[in-house]
């Protein structure tokens, strides 16, 4: 365990040394991957759907606030929708609108948590993002996740029902419209999943807001357990039992890497708990003191310890020095 921690120290401060380029990193990576997946997803639009678009959008976000990140994104939807339909682009134009008014005024400092929901979800293991929020962050910001789930599923429906927009005549843009609208209010695993990640991050902020014994490691139990719970109630009920090995995957990945946020960010010495009593003039405070674990990088000093050198002593010099005759030191 003291290796874990002055392990932990030791990226602390490398991470802290080179913020900076930590952050760039991320920001990269997260583009890469949102617009590789976006390109790949629906690249009805040839012109962007190439590589070099992908590093080119990744790259000048990297400088960038995230929120021109999730403002790329979003213009690269709606550039690959106008290509397949206008139709299937007007939606997108107004659901994009609607979920960047309410990111922009309740989370607009949140928006890694709308690139990787939508990321997350691809890869069928999104239980990691409402126990993360709920570990990190408050609740008002998690309407963030919510509109990344919501983004992801409207991409991912028209992908699904792609010949609704081929197949109709030019002159069918009413029955376009139509298709497009039902095909996002109509999506009942959406509104399951927006509805379990809303509640889960809920559950662990309750508990890691206690001032119980491991407050953070029973928020994240009890957070996985109430997802897990809803998820597979609501796949049953909606007919789609392939999806349940993919939730029980992504709720084990979710509990190993709330496990890893608590250890960097929440590790307490549950053994040295203090508590503290003082009053004022109109209050009488009670305090429970928990001290973090922390354990001091040790630096290794090595010190040389170099022999004598001999000395020669000349008598002549030493006769003068003691003002007696040489012969005498023989």
């Amino acid at each position: 365990m003291t290796g874990l921690l002055e392990l932990r120290e030791r990226l602390r401060e490398i991470v802290g040394k080179y913020e900076v380029y930590f952050i760039a990193g991320v920001k990269f990576l997260m583009g890469m991957a949102a617009f590789f997946l976006i390109n790949s997803q629906i690249g009805y639009m040839e012109r962007l759907n190439h590589p070099a678009v992908t590093m080119l959008l990744a790259l000048a976000c990297t400088f960038l606030p995230v929120s021109v990140m999730v403002l790329s994104a979003s213009v690269l939807v709606l550039l690959h929708l106008s290509a397949l339909s206008l139709e299937a682009c007007g939606i997108g134009v107004c659901l994009f609108l609607l979920l960047f008014f309410l990111y922009g005024r309740f989370a607009p400092k949140n928006g890694y948590m709308v690139i990787l929901t939508p990321v997350l979800c691809f890869f069928r293991v999104p239980q990691v993002i409402p126990v993360a929020s709920g570990l990190m962050q408050e609740p008002i910001s998690y309407l963030s996740m919510a509109c990344g789930a919501v983004a992801y599923y409207y991409i991912e429906g028209v992908k699904l029902n792609i010949v609704n927009f081929t197949s109709m005549e030019e002159a069918e843009g009413t029955a376009k419209f139509t298709a497009a609208l039902k095909m996002l209010t109509g999506n009942k695993e959406m509104y399951l999943l927006t509805a379990a990640f809303l509640i889960t991050a809920l559950v662990v902020y309750l508990f890691r807001r206690q001032s119980m014994n491991y407050a953070w490691r029973i928020g994240l139990f009890m957070g996985n357990l109430v997802q897990i719970v809803i998820l597979l109630a609501g796949y049953v009920l909606l007919g789609m039992p392939e999806k349940i090995p993919w939730v029980i995957l992504g709720s084990l990945i979710s509990v190993l890497i709330s496990l890893i946020l608590e250890f960097f960010f929440y590790n307490l010495d549950y053994s040295r708990v203090e508590r503290v009593q003082f009053e004022d003039d109109e209050y009488y405070y009670f305090v429970k003191a928990v001290p973090k674990v922390y354990v001091a990088r040790k630096d290794k000093r090595v010190k040389r310890i170099t022999p004598k050198k001999k000395t020669t002593v000349n008598r002549r010099k030493l006769a003068e020095e003691l003002d007696i005759d040489q012969d005498l030191l023989d």
